[in-house]
């Protein structure tokens, strides 16, 4: 079952990237149940805007990447999720996102 789990993340990753590679950033919209992104992210790259968004988009598969960035002590992050976004409400809707993933 692990093994299964693990290859199925591993599509969905290769699959996230393939995406992200080939796609422009008109292609990736922030769903209307999230808080709007922060200036600090609007401020920020083509690239690090989508990755907000797909942060937001596939919660599920990014929280599975470990984070090894040390905001564990700081901030107690688990997964790399948690470097993205900060609070999620119900039907997993952003509610509060996250600065780390700007440093």
């Amino acid at each position: 079952m692990k093994r299964i789990t693990s290859l199925l993340f591993l599509f969905i990753l290769i699959a996230i990237v393939a995406a992200g590679c080939s796609s422009k950033m008109d292609n990736v919209t922030l769903d209307k149940k999230h808080k709007p992104l922060p200036d600090y992210v609007m401020n920020s790259s083509e690239k690090i805007q989508e990755t907000y968004i797909l942060a937001s988009t596939y919660p599920e598969v990014i929280a599975q990447v470990p984070c090894y960035c040390g905001c564990f002590a700081q901030d107690g992050h688990k997964s790399n999720l948690d470097c993205y976004i900060d609070q999620m409400g119900p039907n997993n809707a952003v509610e509060e996102w996250d600065s780390m993933s700007i440093s």
